[in-house]
């Protein structure tokens, strides 16, 4: 854009753009963009690393198809108002917020972030995955291990902590 470019030119070049990027991306998928966008900033704020990004989607997806809960900390994050939160504490989970996953079932009425092209796509070419749980890596390298079952991601949770634990991070 040149400096002398009007508000009015700036938009409608801002909206060619938008459906431009949008053209044909959401074919069959079944969510509206406003969801797709709301998932999308939830995968944006639980991870840097694209290439963990579609499996983090496919688990939301899978957990909104089931009716769960997500249950995804950067809402929790958000409902408080507070970002640079490094651990969800059980004080944080009773906020009460409608951006609360862990207490309301279902998207939250808003994005909690402008997501990434990546988190986007991600959430458009989710993989079919059993996927419902994912949590930390015990490797402490920003990465997860995703989970299909309750115990599983149970035994990766305590590998998780004993690792934070064995730093002195209690």
């Amino acid at each position: 854009f040149y400096w002398t470019v009007t508000p009015e030119r700036f938009m409608a070049r801002m909206t060619d753009e938008f459906n431009a990027f949008w053209k044909d991306k959401t074919g069959n998928f079944d969510y509206n963009l406003k969801n797709i966008i709301i998932i999308a900033s939830i995968v944006e704020e639980e991870t840097n690393d694209n290439a963990e990004k579609p499996l983090i989607a496919s688990v939301y997806l899978n957990r909104l198809e089931r009716g769960m809960p997500l249950q995804a900390d950067p809402t929790v994050k958000y409902a408080v108002g507070d970002f640079t939160l490094r651990r969800i504490l059980h004080k944080h989970l009773a906020t009460e917020s409608p951006f609360n996953t862990y207490l309301h079932t279902g998207l939250p009425p808003a994005p909690i972030c402008l997501p990434s092209k990546a988190s986007i796509d991600a959430v458009l070419q989710a993989p079919e995955t059993g996927y419902l749980y994912f949590c930390a890596s015990e490797q402490l390298d920003g990465t997860h291990r995703f989970a299909t079952t309750l115990d599983e991601h149970n035994r990766n949770a305590r590998k998780y902590h004993r690792a934070i634990s064995a730093l002195g991070k209690n």
